[in-house]
C-alpha cells in the first residue's frame, strides 16, 4: 500500500485566491471597454455566435460588468445597458 505524507491544522478562516483567472473573452470585453462605444459587432471565425454570447454573458456577470451580449444568428453583439 502507498502512503501518502500531509500535514493537518485547523484555520480559522480560508485563504484568499492567489491568482486572478482570465478567460479567453477577457481580452473582447476589454477592448469593448476601452472602445468607448456603445454598441459593437462582432464576428468570430469558427465559433457559433450563440455558444459566444451565452460564454461572454457568463464572463460579464462575473466580472459584474453594465454590459449585455446578444446576436442575431450571424453575428454578436456588445452593448453598455442603459444605467
Amino acid at each position: 500500500m502507498i502512503e501518502v505524507k500531509y500535514e493537518m491544522k485547523p484555520v480559522t478562516k480560508k485563504r484568499e485566491k492567489q491568482q486572478r483567472f482570465e478567460s479567453i473573452f477577457d481580452p473582447i470585453i476589454d477592448e469593448f471597454l476601452k472602445c468607448g462605444h456603445e454598441l459593437v459587432e462582432i464576428t468570430v471565425e469558427g465559433r457559433k455566435p450563440g455558444n459566444m454570447v451565452s460564454q461572454l454573458k457568463k464572463r460579464i456577470e462575473t466580472r459584474k460588468l453594465n454590459i449585455d451580449a446578444s446576436h442575431n444568428g450571424v453575428f454578436i453583439y456588445l452593448e453598455t445597458k442603459p444605467k
